[in-house]
């Protein structure tokens, strides 16, 4: 029993995740952006990779 209470809380954590990223790409995309971020950190708009922006050349590396 508390092993299917511990599978339908970890589904609906991974579900919500999905959607609030799901939201927030989005809500970027309609702006404009070509990053957005997620639960599991920066990601690019077209690609959906990981990227990381230098600050201070502003170049985005993707992976």
């Amino acid at each position: 029993m508390f092993i299917v209470i511990g599978i339908i809380w970890l589904l609906y954590h991974l579900i919500k995740s999905a959607m609030e990223d799901a939201e927030m790409k989005q809500w970027c995309k309609s702006r404009g952006y070509d990053t957005y971020p997620s639960n599991t950190g920066l990601k690019d708009i077209k690609t959906d990779k990981h990227c990381y922006i230098d600050p201070r050349t502003g170049e985005k590396t993707l992976w």
